[in-house]
């Protein structure tokens, strides 16, 4: 029985941010694959079959959001976390709005997203 674990695409046009991320997800059961714009993301041949998307809300060319919206468009059903800046309600309630599980403010990027992705991973595999 060949077990592929799931895949944890990271999308942050930041290099320390992304490394920052891909070290705290790499405690997970998870392949972490890292990209730095929603466009190397969807042109990435794993896209969209990841476990869990983790992506920066302000991406150079396409947006986090509008890459939810797109997602979403392909019926993806993909979970997505969206990250961005503190107190952005507007962008927070957009985010839920496109169907986001959850939107996270950069500044508590923390251990809480890897109990949150962990959760996610653990509820995907059981709906499979």
């Amino acid at each position: 029985m060949s077990y592929s674990r799931p895949i944890v695409a990271v999308i942050e046009a930041d290099a320390t941010d992304r490394r920052m991320l891909c070290s705290l997800l790499s405690k997970l059961n998870a392949d972490v694959q890292d990209y730095d714009s929603a466009e190397s993301y969807l042109a990435s041949p794993n896209g969209i079959h990841g476990g869990c998307l983790i992506t920066d809300m302000t991406l150079p060319g396409m947006s986090g959001l509008d890459l939810l919206k797109q997602l979403r468009a392909k019926h993806a059903s993909t979970p997505v976390i969206l990250l961005g800046e503190d107190a952005d309600v507007r962008a927070a309630v957009a985010a839920m709005r496109e169907g986001a599980v959850d939107f996270i403010e950069k500044t508590h990027v923390d251990f809480s997203i890897v109990r949150r992705v962990a959760y996610l991973l653990d509820h995907s595999q059981h709906a499979h």
